[in-house]
């Protein structure tokens, strides 16, 4: 598939922009999107809504407000893990590492995907980036 597009300079900045028609533009853009939706099934963040998503990029820990948006309690989520409500304590409070069998059975728990939960992954393996750092959905709405 071959693109038409024209490339101009801003003039203030200098930066080289793209022009594209606007059809053009919408199939890139309807593209982009589906592709950012395969992503987020393969991650499983679909099913969480964007209130908790908001809550975690916010700061709050990722396993806290999982819990609290399936209704559990500290007590509740402890034991079906298998691992003691202080040790829960410890990972909600102060972001403590934990074995990555603790993590897993925390998110098959939680159904949640581990990589959300976990806090040894690279920050890098959360966000579909562009080349100029700002998400991918961010840039197309």
């Amino acid at each position: 598939m071959k693109i038409a597009v024209q490339f101009i300079k801003h003039q203030g900045s200098g930066e080289r922009m793209v022009v594209l028609p606007e059809s053009e533009f919408r199939m890139l853009r309807r593209t982009a999107m589906a592709g950012l939706s395969d992503l987020a099934d393969l991650a499983g963040t679909n099913s969480l809504p964007k209130r908790v998503l908001d809550k975690i990029a916010g700061g709050e820990n990722p396993v806290r407000a999982i819990r609290l948006m399936r209704g559990l309690s500290g007590r509740q989520l402890a034991a079906q893990a298998g691992i003691t409500p202080s040790m829960l304590s410890q990972i909600e409070r102060s972001g403590k590492s934990a074995s990555t069998k603790t993590l897993k059975a925390i998110a098959r728990v939680l159904d949640a995907p581990l990589h959300l939960i976990s806090p040894d992954l690279p920050a890098g393996a959360r966000e579909v980036l562009t080349g100029t750092s700002r998400p991918v959905a961010w840039i197309l709405t």
